[in-house]
């Protein structure tokens, strides 16, 4: 789970630095520091006594982001059609106040729910085998 936790961090902080470099947008950076929180929580829960702790923060951590995030989810569909329009930047799609923040609040959920999904079956994993 520490190295799951480790990899959706990256996965994030990658996202967040393409963002910034692509559009040069400070916002867009939020998945970068909510990543580098969980990349390092995901450092630290390879030290066998702390596991449990640092991927249960971890969890509140993704748990916090995803809230945060999940309300851009129904906002996919219209980023598609801003995508599939060859006239259209993304950064200037005419269907959302602020596209950027949308597209990226999106993949985060999307990246963000596989975890949840998988830290709820590694603690019932964990609890059965007890």
């Amino acid at each position: 789970m520490a190295r799951y936790t480790l990899i959706t961090g990256f996965i994030l902080i990658l996202l967040g630095l393409y963002g910034y470099f692509s559009y040069n947008t400070i916002t867009v950076l939020i998945p970068a520091f909510i990543g580098t929180l969980i990349a390092f929580l995901g450092i630290m829960a390879f030290n066998e006594k702390r596991k449990r702790l640092f991927i249960h923060i971890a969890i509140v951590v993704v748990v916090v982001g995803l809230s945060a995030s999940a309300k851009s989810l129904p906002s996919i569909p219209g980023l598609i059609d801003c995508f599939s329009d060859p006239t259209l930047d993304i950064a200037s799609c005419p269907k959302f106040q602020r596209p950027l923040a949308e597209l990226f609040k999106s993949i985060m959920s999307l990246v963000l729910i596989p975890y949840v999904l998988v830290s709820i079956t590694f603690f019932i994993k964990s609890r059965l085998s007890k």
